[in-house]
């Protein structure tokens, strides 16, 4: 029973402390700037020493389950790859006119606000999605400082605004 409620609990913190950052990096510092913050550089370190935290205990003597030891590197390395790559390298800008994103996944996208198409939030995983006229589609995690002030710029010049307000 203990362990069901301290699950719970923890839950409650790590939705909490998600929605904190979300909210609070929607913005962000600078006008027109699209960057992940703080918080994906400490998710990626943090994913790195978990990663690590199973070599270390193999080193120290500990030759218990070798196999689970492996998959919670491998598991957590992945982990820290992407999120060291995400927070150094996605990056993008806005302004009344358009958007330019870049990502290691799916490389640069310069798109219009005229050529808008559709814009949904996906809630399962936290991101908005900008469909545009090319075809292309530009993904904006709630992570992203920015984010918000992006999505509110695409809702007042992309002609989604003008058919809403008919």
């Amino acid at each position: 029973m203990r362990s069901i409620i301290s699950g719970l609990i923890g839950g409650l913190i790590a939705a909490l402390l998600t929605a904190y950052i979300a909210n609070r990096v929607g913005k962000g510092a600078e006008p027109g700037q699209l960057r992940y913050g703080k918080f994906m550089w400490i998710l990626a370190v943090s994913c790195l020493v978990f990663a690590l935290l199973p070599v270390a205990s193999s080193f120290a003597g500990n030759d218990k389950d070798f196999w689970a030891k492996v998959a919670l590197f491998i598991g957590f390395g992945i982990g820290s790859i992407y999120c060291f790559g995400e927070a150094a390298m996605v990056k993008g800008s806005f302004n009344e006119h358009g958007i330019a994103f870049y990502t290691p996944w799916s490389g640069r996208k310069d798109e219009k606000w005229s050529d808008l198409v559709s814009m949904e939030f996906v809630a399962s995983c936290s991101w908005y999605t900008l469909a545009f006229r090319s075809g292309k589609r530009i993904r904006l995690s709630q992570y992203l400082a920015g984010h918000r002030a992006a999505v509110e710029m695409a809702e007042t010049q992309s002609p989604l605004s003008a058919a809403s307000d008919a």
